[in-house]
């Protein structure tokens, strides 16, 4: 049944004067490419207008977000007609009542809301944020990869930063994926009632929110009137990967009047599974070969086959004993399983040596390549892999709490939280090599490259060899608890109309093991001649048990859905083989031993999860703050000012390894050594917020606050490796056995830095908005934004002191992260929504939002983040990564008698994704060059149409990806200029959904 919202008879009326039709024209011209389908948590059906404000404060208390404020009573509204008897359901309710949401606020907030129960706009929680101003998304599997797509989403970004706080009700959530925040993804979107995105803070917020913070909402018992049944089933269909998937969610919640007080229980429970396929195709990096002609590496595709299952659990109870104790408890649960499978060709030969092939056509444009026949001498290395992801995690939250009201005036609460999360996850490939006579290119400027190999070469098992086996595991633990207690008191009447104040303690354990990827060769042509005898490569018959049995011919049928042609069929191992780790792994090696001349002929041995590889952080905070709300009623000015402190203790365990120079034994001989890194500090971060409202229905608001954003705790993980090197151009005399300390060059370089504190931020807003038709969904408004930013954390080289064995210290040049550089980013938010009831046809409506955002950055020293060309050359100043200029969001729905349709686009311009990711990075000619990718503007058309049968049932039709949208990367090389290097495209996704409340 469409969620339904009664309107109070004092809601604020226009008082313009403008009739609406001219009124809308008159803004549609300025603002016909902005705006927002903002919407947030409605009252329960029926709820009478006197106890509404009760109920969306009863429920604010119990999921720790902010109670609603009313508005001030205005002259004119008795003037008005009495609207209490209309209502109004749907995508209409959501819109008015989000434009309630951000007329009351009392910082920068931008939401949406389910229009059913259990029914947020999008499929997942991460496309749901997408539509947001200031929010947009990855499409891609991990952040900074750009070889593996994302049907739903990656990779959340506030403002163009992905330093954002996760909040569930108003209170902590996270992923065990050594960091502080979620995965959005993990979690499933039907067991939310709404999304809020704070854009600035205020002192009683929790820090940590950088870009913003994102808090997801559900329901509570007493969010309806009394018994509340609610169910939807779900078949997702995928055109690409042709896979059938069910999802279904069920809720029910009920409240009753007994001799202890009201109490109300909810349970809602959901799963969902999707299937989908991504092809891609990719030319790799230009060098210029020994004819002087810039060429490509190679070219190379794959397929990829992508299931996931996610469940939801979530319960809650609340209890009310009196008109002055509420309390609450909730425990939620979410378990995400992700599986791919991925068989791909590339290329993995030596850059330096690809030639054209002079007897066949090809096209050469100022001295690049353009197409024609790619070869070298012995044909082209190229491997072939199954790869597959097995992840598993869960997060599970418990919280309860209590609000007590001491009169009229001052209200207590407090809550108690505990969350756990967990990750365990297997990334494994297994490759064959084959070395292709050719690869044939054609590129296509913007459009899929046509490429091409010897199909009757590749089609023939006895080309192939095994190549090289490599795993990466996780597995993590992490957990909370967390305790606040507030007291809010309000003044009678004057400037200063209430404070707040309050504490809140955490105590956070994270153990986080990551083997990296361990890549192990099997044969490689490297090989030839030194471990190998004769420079042969064997075939695929090692022995008995490994042979040609466990690889499959890969035909890509229907590959790239048709556009793109087949480059060709070839060889690659059975999807068992990456999925049987370690035993898989073990049969390959040892098989290929007695084939070694020497250095390979040792068993295989698994990665160990041992020390090496284990983060161990603890991490305790201790916050207060004290805020003061004022106002002036006869200005309709009201805002708030405080100050928040917070002192962070961290303490990380890990191990130093010495240097293992035969030279320096008084340095160490490659011993291991624990340690315990101990870093404190203390954050003081001030906010004011003032909302002012000069004219009827304008209204200028203006933020300022302080915020941070701590290191993962991936980035602080205590494990230091030393390096001693005997210095360039010295040589020891013999019988030499140490050396002085000044014939030593003494390095180190670390991933991580245990000392890192936050990065910290200055951030203002200011703001106009225009509430032109609040009755009937109207609004327009502007958002200007500034954050300096300074401390980022990039990698500089500094010298730190060790101890030797010896027991004297000795100075190393440590390349790590530090807390340095600055940046500012500036933006603007432009925004309208309107329903055209001045139409003839009845039903139609728009919203739309954009985002304009320019960053600069100042990191001076930076070793890690400067690209470099295939040449040598460098680059100038490129923008902060993940950050898009430009970002839109166009919905357009109607909704009349049973129908219900909604078209939403979401687009984002280019953004840099990242510098020197796997297939942009090496050294050739004694050149270290790693190349800047970046994601091409990418924009998705989704939808849904329903139709409701009565008040209690409704059928429809999900679709996502209606354009079939192409995802592209770029990089920019300086000689050769400017590529497209990789080609994706995905599903278009339907979902047939029947929902039911009752």
């Amino acid at each position: 049944m469409p969620v339904k919202f009664t309107f109070d008879a004092g809601r604020r009326r226009s008082t313009n004067g403008m009739p609406m039709a001219r009124l809308s024209g008159a803004i549609a011209f300025a603002l016909l490419c902005s705006g927002s389908l903002e919407v947030h948590a409605q009252p329960a059906v029926g709820t009478p207008p006197a106890q509404a404000q009760d109920q969306a404060a009863s429920t604010a208390s119990a999921t720790g977000a902010k109670s609603p404020k009313k508005k001030p009573a205005k002259a004119d509204d008795k003037q008005t007609k009495d609207l209490s008897a209309v209502v109004v359901t749907g995508i209409r309710a959501s819109v008015e009542k989000a434009q309630d949401i951000k007329y009351d606020a009392d910082t920068f907030v931008d939401s949406l809301s389910a229009t059913d129960i259990g029914a947020l706009p999008d499929r997942s929680v991460t496309e749901t944020l997408s539509r947001i101003p200031g929010v947009t998304i990855d499409h891609f599997l991990s952040q900074g990869d750009p070889e593996h797509f994302s049907a739903e989403g990656n990779g959340v970004q506030v403002r163009g930063l992905t330093q954002v706080r996760s909040e569930l009700n108003g209170r902590d959530i996270f992923s065990a994926n050594g960091g502080h925040a979620l995965s959005f993804q993990d979690v499933p979107s039907e067991l939310m009632s709404g999304v809020d995105v704070y854009k600035n803070q205020t002192a009683e917020m929790i820090e940590g929110g950088l870009g913003g913070t994102v808090n997801l909402r559900t329901f509570m018992p007493f969010d309806f009137q009394g018994q509340k049944i609610a169910a939807s089933a779900s078949e997702n269909y995928g055109d690409f990967s042709k896979k059938y998937k069910p999802s279904a969610s069920v809720l029910y919640s009920n409240r009753w009047n007994t001799s202890l007080g009201e109490m109300g229980f909810l349970v809602d429970v959901a799963d969902s599974r999707l299937t989908t396929r991504t092809d891609g195709l990719f030319v790799r990096p230009f060098f210029k070969n020994a004819a002087g002609i810039w060429v490509p590496r190679g070219a190379d595709w794959r397929t990829l086959q992508y299931n996931r299952k996610r469940d939801g659990y979530y319960l809650a109870f609340q209890w009310r004993p009196n008109d002055d104790l509420d309390f609450f408890a909730t425990a939620f649960q979410s378990k995400y399983h992700e599986v791919w499978d991925e068989d791909a060709i590339f290329v993995s030969n030596d850059p330096t040596q690809v030639v054209v092939d002079a007897s066949q056509p090809s096209k050469i444009n100022g001295g690049v390549f353009q197409s024609g026949r790619l070869t070298q001498p012995g044909g082209v290395p190229m491997g072939t892999d199954i790869r597959a992801s097995d992840s598993h995690s869960k997060t599970t939250d418990f919280s309860t709490g209590m609000k007590w009201r001491l009169g009229d005036k001052t209200d207590l609460s407090s809550s108690v939280q505990f969350v756990k999360a967990t990750t365990r996850s297997l990334d494994s490939t297994v490759a064959l090599g084959t070395n292709v006579p050719y690869i044939d290119v054609a590129l296509n400027g913007s459009s899929p490259p046509r490429i091409g190999v010897d199909t009757g070469f590749t089609g023939n098992s006895a080309n192939y060899y095994w190549g090289f086996t490599m795993d990466h595991q996780n597995q993590n633990y992490a957990k909370e608890l967390a305790w606040r207690a507030d007291i809010d008191h309000r003044f009678s009447s004057g400037f200063l109309q209430g404070v707040k104040a309050g504490v809140r303690l955490t105590n956070r354990y994270a153990d986080n093991i990551d083997t990296g990827y361990n890549w192990m060769p099997v044969f490689q042509t490297w090989m030839q001649g030194w471990a190998l005898p004769g420079g042969a490569l064997p075939g695929l018959d090692l022995n008995g048990t490994v042979n040609s049995s466990l690889v499959h011919l890969d035909t890509f049928k229907n590959f790239y859905k048709g556009d793109a042609g087949i480059p060709g069929a070839f060889y690659a191992p059975v999807l068992s083989t990456a999925l049987g780790y370690p035993a898989s792994y073990a049969a390959i090696h040892d098989a290929a031993i007695p084939f070694y001349s020497c250095c390979y002929a040792n068993p295989y041995q698994p990665t160990l999860l041992d020390a090496s590889h284990t983060n161990i952080q603890h991490e305790k905070t201790y916050a207060a703050y004290a805020m003061l709300d004022f106002g002036i009623d006869e200005a309709n000015l009201t805002g708030n000012v405080g100050v928040r402190a917070v002192k962070t203790r961290n303490s990380a365990d890990g191990f130093l390894v010495y240097p293992n120079q035969a030279l320096a034994p008084y340095l160490g001989a490659g011993q291991s050594s624990p340690i315990n890194a101990r870093n404190e500090y203390t954050d003081v971060l001030p906010s004011l917020n003032v909302k002012w409202e000069f004219a009827p229905d304008w209204i200028t608001r203006f933020a300022f606050s302080k915020a941070i954003a701590r290191p993962d705790f991936s980035q602080m993980q205590a494990y230091q490796i030393l390096n001693a090197a005997v210095v360039s151009g010295y040589t020891p005399p013999p019988g030499t056995t140490a050396l002085p300390i000044d014939k030593l060059t003494l390095t180190g370089s670390s991933n991580s830095n245990p000392y890192l504190t936050p990065m910290k931020a200055d951030q203002f807003d200011l703001s106009l908005e225009w509430y032109f038709d609040q009755d009937r969904g109207g609004m327009a408004w502007i958002n200007l934004f500034h954050k300096g930013i300074r401390d980022y954390f990039r990698n500089e080289s500094r010298f730190v002191t060790y101890p030797g064995v010896d027991g004297n210290n000795y100075q190393y040049l440590i390349t790590r992260p530090v807390n340095i550089g600055k940046a500012t980013i500036d933006g603007a938010e432009i925004g309208w929504n309107q329903f055209f009831d001045f139409l003839p046809v009845k039903g139609f409506g728009m919203s739309t939002n954009y985002t304009y955002i320019r960053s600069r950055t100042h990191v001076p020293n930076d070793t890690t983040a400067v690209p470099v060309d295939t040449d040598g050359s460098t680059y100038g100043n490129l923008p902060a990564d993940g950050l898009s200029k430009n970002s839109l969001n166009v919905a357009g729905f109607y909704e009349h008698g049973p129908w219900q349709v909604r078209l939403a686009y979401n687009w984002r311009s280019r953004y840099l994704l990242s510098i020197g990711p796997n297939g942009y990075n090496g050294t050739d000619n004694n050149i270290p060059w790693k190349l800047p990718v970046f994601a091409d503007a990418y924009g998705q058309l989704d939808g849904s149409i329903f139709y409701a049968f009565s008040d209690h049932l409704k059928l429809g039709l999900e679709m996502n990806n209606l354009n079939n949208a192409e995802q592209r990367t770029i990089m920019y090389q300086n000689a050769s200029g400017k590529h497209t290097t990789s080609w994706y495209v995905n599903d278009t996704r339907y979902a047939l959904t029947l929902r039911a409340s009752f």
